[in-house]
């Protein structure tokens, strides 16, 4: 609680004083923005109103994915409109009159002539909603997020509503890890982390939070679906992207992109380089309960370096109005270092007593590839379509750890040397089809076929003091097919708009080490419903259900223990079921002007729970084994609010209360040879509040406080400690705005540290980590030749 009260006080400070005007605001001004040519409605279109006696600015709006925009609370007057959308020319709507007796100016359909030339950026001093809610998934624009510059895409879930980060850069949605990440709504043979850390911010065009997802998507994962939306472009002739960090600790990065687009085709190349370096001070507190009670402490340094390379490459091309494709490719490579210098303190009440100088290090190595084909076949119908995907990616994947242990006892020195090398080669396809009918009025069939197959190759070497220890050097083979059908209906009825859908999945996937075979052969269905309510012009309400699994990876079904340090190891359960998932949502958003405001609550069960097991090894008691259990099942309720308050002109703040109550009920036996059982049954509340407030300082100098706090968690078998972190950013633009600087810090007050605390009948454990803190980063972007990013080509991928 300690870290809750700079928070509330900073939220007191952040909190709209609303004065009365004399002169009551009666009018509204609304339409919609279409394309002269195609009658397409133009989504994120630019709408400013001005007072045509003194051609002032008075207020200002984008339009929806219908085209539709609306501008509230205007006094009575004299008005004309402004209406740009980068690749248009701009258009003048004059001599509109809001009166007492006239309140509202219907302009019904505006349509844009393209432009001839690229179009100089229009800036509108407005805000815009951070956030798209539609009936399925929340919408996030990238751009939008200022702490996010120069980084990758776990800098942008810092500030996103249903995502968590640690102090150690790992993502949790909606409480659980369990999640998948997809590309432009495709999956990778990657994982969802490695995703996350390795796609910069300056080729990401929105993230979409979908923490309820609908039949049309791949079934697994517990909490939902993060979708990377990379950046497309719509303007003809060059245009690029050019991006440099430099941070404290050691931390950089960088990042290019280069775009040609032509009346048919569109080529494309980027490039990122990503460092990020941590370093801090590491304490360790055991304490066992066993026939002697043993303490091991220790304490030392930990210092981390992750390094990222990626080079990417897409061609687009449009036969004609009809059929289109495109081809994208992209290598990369990443290397994590990360070194341990600990000293243990080990005690007994038996009066033994030793110490352990540790030094562990790290390597490991990643190299990927992806290779994509994407086709289009669109009718003569608008929206009638078959889309193809094929995917075809790869990852090797080298670990290396070499720890040097000394350890004294009694004036006796015992050293030892343990090496472990793992190799891991991945590979695997994904072949999709998609086909889109739309049906009378604003209803849609849906139907697709997937196929998919993951193949892991895994090989372990341990040696101990030069000498090969075959206990823990294993060979194991991971093979997985999944094919998958999916339909869904959608309609409307008035303002009633729904969505229901039906998956079928079958797995065939089989496990191999040490000459036996595990297999799993299995149908799943999985039904969801979605519905949204629109409550006059500005609110909607929503419910939907989901059925999800959660399968577990080839990491936890190797039955075998594998060495992680001289204190450590993990063992895997090759008779793991996958947890099944129900999920269920109810939703409202409204937008009051320039405010809005959502709440969001959710349940969500699963069955067969799998969790991670800490229990002391049978033949060396001051060893831990961490092993994987299907223990009973989970229940998590919650209540997410979100507010986006445009205080004035030039302050803008972001509000999110979210709080969860949380409960397991399970059993498990140890792999001790007591053979115990033990309850695994335990219940906690727990709850996060941020603001983040947006400052503009000028037309071209903005400034952001993000503040953050994360209250005391609980499971069954530990603890996890509240924290508090504050980040600021000040953004500075040159040049016509082709240059922009912003200078990033985080941790401000250096209270971003972790601790969790691990117990049972047989032990205790407290980890702490204290990050060097605050951490400085300056970024310098620059745009060539006018380049902004537009959303209008939905179809094309683009892989990152």
């Amino acid at each position: 609680m300690k870290h809750l009260i700079p928070l509330v006080f900073s939220l007191m400070i952040g909190s709209p004083i609303y004065a009365n005007n004399s002169t009551p605001k009666i009018g509204v001004i609304y339409g919609i923005i279409k394309d002269i040519k195609s009658n397409k409605a133009i989504e994120y279109a630019t709408v400013s109103v001005y007072s045509k006696e003194k051609s002032k600015l008075i207020d200002g709006t984008i339009t929806n994915e219908d085209g539709f925009f609306e501008i509230k609370k205007l006094k009575a007057g004299n008005y004309y409109l402004e209406v740009s959308f980068i690749g248009y020319e701009k258009k003048i709507i004059r001599d509109i009159a809001i009166r007492n007796y006239q309140k509202e100016a219907n302009l019904d359909i505006i349509k844009l002539n393209l432009s001839t030339k690229a179009l100089k950026e229009v800036l509108v001093s407005s805000y815009n909603h951070a956030i798209n809610y539609q009936i399925d998934k929340k919408v996030i624009p990238v751009g939008s997020q200022l702490s996010a510059e120069g980084g990758t895409a776990i800098d942008v879930l810092e500030t996103v509503p249903s995502v968590s980060v640690d102090v150690n850069g790992n993502v949790s949605l909606r409480g659980s890890t369990g999640f998948t990440v997809l590309i432009d709504g495709r999956p990778s043979i990657r994982s969802a982390q490695e995703i996350l850390s390795q796609i910069p911010t300056s080729q990401i065009e929105n993230i979409e939070i979908i923490t309820n997802p609908s039949a049309k998507f791949e079934a697994e994962g517990e909490a939902g679906i993060i979708n990377i939306i990379s950046k497309k472009f719509s303007l003809k002739g060059s245009s690029g992207f050019l991006n440099i960090t430099l941070g404290s600790h050691d931390n950089m990065a960088g990042s290019g992109t280069y775009n040609l687009k032509k009346q048919k085709s569109n080529f494309y190349l980027g490039a990122s380089y990503n460092k990020r370096s941590l370093a801090g001070k590491r304490n360790n507190y055991q304490t066992l309960f066993t026939q002697a009670e043993t303490n091991i402490n220790s304490t030392g340094k930990l210092n981390f370096k992750r390094e990222k390379y990626t080079l990417s490459t897409a061609y687009d091309y449009e036969i004609d109005s009809l059929n289109s494709f495109s081809f994208t490719a992209e290598i990369g490579r990443s290397d994590l270092d990360k070194r341990d210098d600990l000293t243990y303190d080990i005690f007994q009440t038996s009066n033994s007593h030793s110490f352990e100088e540790s030094l562990e290090q790290t390597d490991t190595r990643t190299d990927h590839y992806v290779a994509t084909f994407n086709y289009i076949r669109k009718c003569n119908k608008k929206g009638h379509q078959l889309n193809t995907f094929i995917d075809y990616s790869g990852r090797d994947w080298k670990k290396t750890v070499l720890s040097k242990s000394e350890t004294i006892n009694h004036n006796n020195n015992n050293n030892n040397t343990h090496l472990t090398d793992i190799k891991e080669d991945a590979k695997g396809i994904v072949i999709s089809s998609d086909y889109t009918l739309p049906l009378a009025g604003k209803s849609k069939f849906e139907a697709g076929y997937k196929f998919l197959s993951f193949e892991f190759n895994t090989n372990r070497n341990f040696i101990k003091n030069d000498f090969v220890d075959p206990s823990f050097s294993q060979n194991s083979d991971f093979n997985k097919t999944m094919h998958s059908l999916y339909s869904t209906y959608s309609g409307k009825l008035n303002k009633l708009s729904y969505q229901v859908g039906l998956r079928a999945e079958h797995i065939n996937r089989e496990n191999i080490y040490d000459g036996n075979k595990y297999k799993v052969n299995r149908w799943d269905l999985f039904p969801s419903v979605h519905t949204q309510l629109s409550i006059g012009k500005t609110s909607k309400l929503g419910a939907n259900y989901s059925r999800r699994i959660n399968r577990p990876s080839s990491m936890l079904l190797e039955g075998f223990e594998i060495w992680n340090d001289s204190h450590n190891r993990t063992k895997g359960n090759p008779y793991l079921k996958p947890e099944l998932i129900n999920s269920f949502e109810f939703k409202y958003s409204t937008k009051l002007g320039k405010h809005s405001l959502s709440f969001e609550s959710y349940y969500r069960s699963k069955k067969d729970k799998t969790e991670r097991i800490k229990t002391i090894s049978n033949d060396k008691p001051n060893i831990f084994i961490t092993t994987y259990e299907n223990v009973g099942k989970d229940h998590t309720i919650g209540l997410e609010t979100y507010a986006s308050l445009s205080i004035s002109k030039w302050w803008r703040n972001q509000f999110l209360v979210d709080v969860s109550h949380y409960k397991i009920e399970g059993e498990y036996w140890d792999n001790t040879s007591l053979n115990e059982k033990h309850d695994f049954s335990t219940s906690s509340t727990n709850y996060t509040l941020q603001s983040v407030s947006s400052f503009n300082l000028s037309k071209i100098t903005l400034f952001s406080l993000n503040l953050k706090y994360k209250s005391k968690s609980k499971w069954a078998q530990g603890t996890s400690d509240d924290s508090f972190i504050a980040t600021t950013t000040l953004k500075h633009s040159f040049f016509n705005r082709k240059l922009a600087a912003s200078f990033i810090v985080r941790d401000v007050l250096n209270t971003a540290n972790l601790k969790k605390t691990y117990q049972n009948l047989d032990f205790r454990i407290i980890n702490k980590f204290n990050q060097k803190a605050p951490t400085f980063k300056l970024s310098l972007s620059y745009k060539i030749n006018n380049y902004k990013n537009t959303r209008r080509r939905k179809n094309a991928i683009r892989s990152m």
